[in-house]
């Protein structure tokens, strides 16, 4: 798991988020790699860029980014996404090896 955060109790957080998340499909993926960048919108308001790549262990890799003013939501959503992607392609590829 690669976790790229600007501090070090944020990416503690953070990493707890995603064992949390990920708990039911671990087994699945291979790697994680996670980045968090500050930005600014048109109105000059700062916001969180989370982009995070999941490489499961049977299929293509997932890359989910989404942009929030709030850190933990941003990480959420995104890791809510690629949970719900890697779920949808697992159960392809088990039809597919069970059929």
């Amino acid at each position: 798991m690669h976790v790229h955060i600007d501090t070090t109790e944020d990416r503690e957080r953070i990493v707890r988020l995603m064992q949390y998340s990920l708990n039911g499909c671990r087994e699945d993926i291979d790697s994680i790699q996670l980045s968090l960048v500050t930005v600014e919108d048109a109105l000059g308001g700062r916001l969180r860029r989370c982009r995070l790549r999941l490489a499961p262990r049977y299929n293509k890799e997932i890359e989910v980014e989404e942009v929030q003013a709030d850190l933990d939501l941003a990480v959420n959503r995104a890791l809510e996404r690629s949970k719900r992607i890697l779920q949808r392609r697992l159960g392809s590829v088990a039809q597919r090896r069970y059929a």
